[in-house]
């Protein structure tokens, strides 16, 4: 909703379009996310990992809709590798 100035997190809508836009020297870059395609299709999305975890947020801003899916395991692969993705691939997103 805070790309459409509607959001409760009072986040400003130019802020939101500047985190979901490419940032420095990589169209794949945001602020704090990574980017995959453009405009109405655009997909964000940000992983975690550490010992013992993984997780992963993706979202699609213009439909709005995502998901973030958090595991108490490492397995060693990246998240669209392992269970994670498996999860993901099953949205309906």
């Amino acid at each position: 909703h805070s790309l459409q100035g509607k959001g409760k997190l009072k986040l400003s809508q130019k802020l939101v379009i500047d985190m979901i836009s490419p940032q420095g020297c990589s169209k794949w870059t945001g602020l704090g996310v990574f980017l995959d395609d453009s405009n109405e299709d655009l997909q964000i999305y940000s992983l975690g990992w550490g010992v013992g975890f993984q997780c992963m947020m993706v979202c699609y801003p213009y439909c709005g809709n995502g998901a973030v899916i958090m595991t108490n395991s490492d397995l060693g692969v990246h998240q669209m590798e392992g269970i994670i993705g498996e999860v993901v691939k099953t949205l309906p997103l």
